[in-house]
Parts: C-alpha cells; sequence; structure tokens
C-alpha cells in the first residue's frame, strides 16, 4: 500500500525529522532554510505540486530572541497571514499548526518586562481560534512538549550554530513521535477497546484477599493513585473511548467494588463487557471480539502481570499490549501516554461521545436475535429506520471518520482524506450516499457510507463500508436496492469490486449474495456486474421505515 503524504513547512532546518519519519509516510519539505512562506504564497511551489493529505507547520521561536520588541508583531502578523493563506488554498486538507516557545534573551534584571509569554499567548490564542472555527485546523501544541521534558535537554545550541536546526537529539525524538501519533489520527490508525485488568491495576491490592475495604482506593494518600488512573480513563470514555474488564477473579468480589466502593469512579455502565471469570484472558478477548464486533487488532490490553501481557501477545498478536508501571505512582501519566499513543482522536463527534452507550444496547440485540425465528423475524422485532440521502457538508468528518477506520465491511479498503472526499463531493460524477440507522433500543447514527461513479451506462461503486455495529441486518440488501432501482434509467449495470485485505473476510461474498456475477478474478481482486434492465424492485416490509435521497431531494420511501 502506497504511504499516505504529509507536508513539514518550518522557519528552521528540519530535515532529520522528516528523514525518521519517511520510513512510514512520504513527507515534502521545501528546500532551503526558512522558505515556508514562499511555499505557500507560490501557487506552482513543490507544496502543491505534492498534493498533501495533511500539513504541519513546526514554527520555532529560538531566532525570536533576536527581535525587537517594536517589530515582534508585525512579524508574528507574517506568520498569521501565511498561515491563514495556506488554510484558504488547502481548505480541507487536515492542518497541524504548532504553538511556539520563545526563548527570549535572559539577559535581563529582574523587573524588566518579559514579552515572550505575551507573544506566545497571541499566537496562541490565533491558531486556538482557527481550530474552533475551521474543521480541518488542529492546534499541534509544541511547547507544552518543550514544557514537560524542559528547554534544556529540548533545544541544542550546537545544533543551530551547526545547521539552523534547533533541537536536540531528545527534541528531535519528540517532535517525531507526536507528529507520528497526529499521522496516525489523521489516517485511523487508532485502538478502539481499552481492556482492563483488575486487581492492582484499577486497585491496588487483591480484592479477593484484601476484601472490598482492604484494597488500595481512595481520593487521597496511596489510593489516590488508582483514583487517579480510573479518572483519566473515564474522561477517556467521555471522547469515545470504550472501556471493558479482563480479570481473573471471583465475580462477586469484583462486581461488589465496581458496584458499591466509594472510590470507585468507574462503574458497570462505563464498560462495554465484563469477563470477570478464571478463563485464560486470551480468550476473554476472543470473546469480546466476537460479542462486540471488534477486530483483534482494535484492542488495547492493559495489565500489571507480565505473565497474563505474554500471553495475550503471544495468543492475540495483534492486540496491543503495553508494558505496565512498577511504580504506581505513574499510573496517571501512564494514562496519558495510553491515550496519545493509541487511542486519541482528532475530533470528539457525536458518534463518539454515545459509543459506550451504542456498543451496550448491542446486548440487548443480541438477545432479541435469540428470541427471533429466523434473520427476518430478527429484523422485524428491531423496527429498524433507516435514512439514506446524499452526503450533507456537516457530515463530512464522520464520513471521512468512517472511511478511513472501517475494515471488516470494506469491500475495496480505499481510504480517502478529508479533502479528497469533499473533492468527490462537489464532482458530478460521483455521489456519495450516507446511512443513518436506528431502531427500538437506541441510535446508531451514521453506519455506511457508499461512493458511486457515474460512467456512461455504467455505475461503478468505487466505495461500500458499513460499521462493524450494524453488520447482517440486511442494511446492504436495502441500499443496493435502492440505488439499483434508481440507477435503471441512467444506466445498463452497476459494478462492484472487492479487493481481499485479510480483514474484510465477512463480506467477501457479499456481491454474490446480492445477485452480482463475477466477471473477472485475480490474485484477490474481483469484478462485479448487475445488470440493471433486468433488475426488479424488492420489498423490505421487515423494516419499519426506509427513506431515501439524492441531491435532488426524496426519490423513495417505504414504510
Amino acid at each position: 500500500m502506497d504511504k499516505r503524504k504529509a507536508a513539514l513547512l518550518s522557519n528552521v532546518t528540519v530535515d532529520m525529522i522528516g528523514q525518521k519519519l519517511r520510513n512510514e509516510f512520504q513527507i515534502y519539505i521545501p528546500e532551503g532554510f526558512d522558505t515556508w512562506i514562499q511555499e505557500i504564497v507560490n501557487p506552482d511551489s513543490g507544496l502543491f505540486l505534492f498534493q498533501p493529505e495533511t500539513v504541519f507547520v513546526l514554527l520555532d521561536g529560538t531566532d525570536a530572541r533576536n527581535w525587537e520588541r517594536e517589530t515582534a508583531s508585525e512579524k508574528i502578523n507574517i506568520w498569521k497571514q501565511a498561515v491563514e493563506a495556506l488554510i484558504n488554498k488547502l481548505p480541507s486538507v487536515p492542518m497541524f499548526i504548532s504553538t511556539i516557545d520563545i526563548r527570549e534573551n535572559r539577559i535581563k534584571a529582574f523587573a524588566e518586562r518579559k514579552y515572550r509569554i505575551e507573544l506566545e499567548n497571541e499566537w496562541y490564542q490565533f491558531i486556538q481560534e482557527l481550530a474552533e472555527n475551521r474543521k480541518n485546523v488542529y492546534v499541534f501544541d509544541l511547547a507544552d512538549q518543550i514544557a514537560d521534558i524542559g528547554r534544556r535537554q529540548f533545544y541544542s545550541d550546537k545544533m543551530w550554530y551547526l545547521g539552523s536546526m534547533p533541537y536536540s537529539k531528545e527534541g528531535i525524538h519528540t517532535i517525531c513521535k507526536e507528529i507520528k501519533y497526529a499521522l496516525e489520527a489523521v489516517f485511523g490508525i487508532r485502538k478502539k477497546i481499552l481492556v482492563l485488568d483488575l486487581d492492582h491495576t484499577l486497585w491496588g491490592g487483591v480484592v479477593g484477599e484484601d476484601g472490598i475495604h482492604g484494597i488500595e482506593l481512595s481520593e487521597h494518600k496511596e489510593g489516590e493513585r488508582y483514583y487517579d488512573f480510573q479518572r483519566q480513563l473515564l474522561e477517556m470514555k467521555k471522547r469515545g473511548v470504550l472501556l471493558a474488564i479482563n480479570s481473573k477473579n471471583n465475580f462477586a468480589d469484583a462486581q461488589g467494588v465496581i458496584d458499591e466502593h466509594p472510590a470507585m469512579l468507574l462503574r458497570s455502565k462505563d464498560f462495554v463487557s465484563k469477563k470477570i471469570n478464571w478463563n485464560d484472558k486470551a480468550s476473554n478477548i476472543r470473546e469480546m471480539e466476537t460479542e462486540l464486533n471488534l477486530t483483534e487488532g482494535s484492542f488495547l490490553f492493559i495489565d500489571d502481570n507480565p505473565v497474563e501481557r505474554e500471553l495475550v501477545g503471544g495468543e492475540c498478536p495483534k492486540v496491543k499490549v503495553p508494558d505496565f508501571p512498577e511504580d504506581s505512582s505513574l499510573l496517571r501519566q501512564f494514562a496519558e501516554e495510553l491515550y496519545f499513543k493509541f487511542l486519541r482522536p482528532l475530533r470528539i463527534l457525536g458518534e463518539d461521545v454515545r459509543k459506550t452507550e451504542m456498543y451496550q444496547t448491542e446486548a440487548k440485540r443480541r438477545q432479541e436475535q435469540k428470541n427471533a425465528l429466523n434473520l427476518d423475524d430478527y429484523i422485524a422485532r428491531l423496527e429498524i429506520q433507516l435514512d439514506i440521502h446524499s452526503m450533507r457538508p456537516n457530515e463530512l468528518e464522520r464520513v471521512a471518520q468512517l472511511v478511513n477506520k472501517t475494515n471488516q465491511f470494506n469491500l475495496t479498503a480505499k481510504r480517502y482524506s478529508r479533502a479528497e472526499i469533499e473533492k468527490l463531493a462537489k464532482d458530478d460524477n460521483y455521489q456519495i450516499y450516507v446511512v443513518y440507522a436506528k431502531d427500538k433500543y437506541g441510535d446508531s447514527g451514521l453506519v455506511s457510507v457508499l461512493i458511486l461513479l457515474y460512467r456512461e451506462k455504467q455505475i461503478d461503486i468505487d466505495t461500500f463500508l458499513m460499521s462493524c455495529r450494524v453488520m447482517g441486518r440486511k442494511i446492504e440488501n436495502v441500499l443496493i436496492d435502492m440505488i439499483a432501482v434508481q440507477s435503471k434509467r441512467k444506466a445498463q449495470r452497476m459494478r462492484g469490486f472487492f479487493r481481499d485485505t485479510s480483514k474484510n473476510v465477512p463480506v467477501k461474498d457479499l456481491y454474490d449474495r446480492l445477485g452480482f456475477k463475477c466477471v473477472k478474478e485475480q490474485e484477490g481482486f474481483k469484478i462485479y456486474d448487475l445488470e440493471l434492465d433486468t433488475y426488479e424492485v424488492k420489498k423490505f416490509d421487515i423494516f419499519k421505515e426506509i427513506k431515501l435521497e439524492d441531491k435532488h431531494g426524496r426519490i423513495r420511501s417505504e414504510v
């Protein structure tokens, strides 16, 4: 697979940062020192020819120690104008604009005014307002990283004098790490679920031996470290991270702590799955995969016991199993590192906030399925309502999120950046449909994306994907039927494509099941055709309501 493309613009030399990132990404850095503004101004520059999928503007304040106070604001204003011009020229490309750390000349009297804080705050307010008002702009908090490890470790005067690159080896490592985390968030390379042990993890001690009142968990002193760890986990949950329990324990003992301990911040309602038993933890995770319809690569497993970590890492190689801190006073910091490295999204969307609730209602649907006579009876019991319509501007963020992270129900595994999706939406040859689903148990939100390319007498299904939460409910049947009937007057056939990715096994025979005919097959790639002139409309009375709208308004509705 081709490497994803990112541009790095800076007022200092950043070649060494680019070199370290090129193992995983295509990185563009302008030639010459401090030419980033010229790159933005020139419409034919290498930046625009490169067509980046994301851009980082990394601004350093080293040279600012030589600025005169009278002209400092003028220089900041030039930066502002350049950044605004860049955003206007690439309005849909995700952009990370760095905060600045100004190393003001420290040869000052005690009473002399320090202007660096004012300039840093002015710049921060500027980029924060951009991030709040422009959906493709994000704050890259370089100043926070510098404060975290200290200026003396982050900077190197020797490197500055040798090559106009102000960062030390540790500074370069920190910047590369943060850029990598940001790129993984842009391209959907994130974990979905955090699976937690209990004893010596969410609390100190062993509840089966120490009892509910003997474990370490409180709002002060020794137990506070676990309380603060739980507080951080709860913050993650509020931002769309799924939490689950995987513990070797007596269920009643563990559940007693979860339900009754006064300092327990995480309660049953905060977990999408609880495996509290004496089974091996790898087997428990595999059961969670099936129950929650998640892939192994979605899981992050946290356990204080190295034997358990080794077992899970060996049996479930795609599960990420980080080392656990030996010193429990580091738990709060450990939680932050987990979030930044594996879990942090670009933005918090409505679906993210409700994600735990959405997965919890799946248990009710699974029980409904057990009571149903067959699949059609199960779907009818759910009372599903579908709203299918052309993508609207406010749905772009969620569509980009789904396109870049959906694996199981993804026929071609194509990945499009936010900018590319927006471009397709404006192209008259393309139509992007989205599907909302809800039933008697709750609203699943935007769950499916279908991108169509209209050719002469033929419609290509460029992209077809669906959230794993709603797989197996014939929503795909409804969607293809609706589009096929609507398209009969425009084309003779609908063409579908399947590319085997090893992750999309659940849909490898989807087009066969939907009545398409395989017309070409080679090395994990298939082409299917559905002849539209002989296609007959189907009835889906097992659904409570179905609505379909294209760019021009409602064209079909079934109740």
